[in-house]
Parts: C-alpha cells; sequence; structure tokens
C-alpha cells in the first residue's frame, strides 16, 4: 500500500540595502510618488535575475524607472518588487 506525503516548505528573506551615501529617493511618474530608486545592476541582485533581464523589464514595461540628472537609469524598487513576487508566485491549477 502506498502512502501520499505531502511536503510544504515555507521561506521567508529578508535583504537589507545600506548604502554610505544615503538611499536615492525620487520620482516615480508610473507611481505617483517619492519612491526609492536603485541601479539596474542592484536591482538585478535584488531580483535575483541579471542586470540584462531588468533591462528587458523597462523594455516591456514592467517595471518602473527614471532617468538621474545625469542620465543614468534608476529603476523603481516599489515596482521591482511588486514584479518579483507576481514572477515568484506559482501558478495554481
Amino acid at each position: 500500500m502506498k502512502r501520499k506525503i505531502r511536503l510544504t516548505v515555507e521561506t521567508h528573506q529578508l535583504l537589507v540595502i545600506s548604502r554610505t551615501k544615503g538611499s536615492t529617493q525620487g520620482w516615480c511618474g508610473e507611481c505617483a510618488g517619492d519612491v526609492p530608486l536603485v541601479r539596474p545592476e542592484e536591482a538585478a541582485v535584488l531580483a535575483g535575475v541579471s542586470p540584462r533581464t531588468i533591462y528587458r523589464r523597462v523594455e516591456a514595461g514592467l517595471v518602473h524607472f527614471a532617468e538621474s540628472p545625469e542620465g543614468w537609469l534608476l529603476i523603481c524598487l516599489s515596482s521591482l518588487l511588486d514584479e518579483s513576487r507576481i514572477e515568484s508566485t506559482p501558478m495554481r491549477p
């Protein structure tokens, strides 16, 4: 007689970003608010993907972005976290 065992694993992760110059805050037009902004390389680490994937998500409109006065691309952390939650949510049958 075979028995089925269902095993559920729940994980939690805490990530702390610390900068010597303080965090970058900026306006996100999509969020209509002042939000934390991160560089694409930092966004990639946070999302667990490559920087190229972050650029693809920007191009596809999946994450919000802003440009610094110097022309650097900055990713809206709020939209990145929302997108990452969507990507990591398993599809239910």
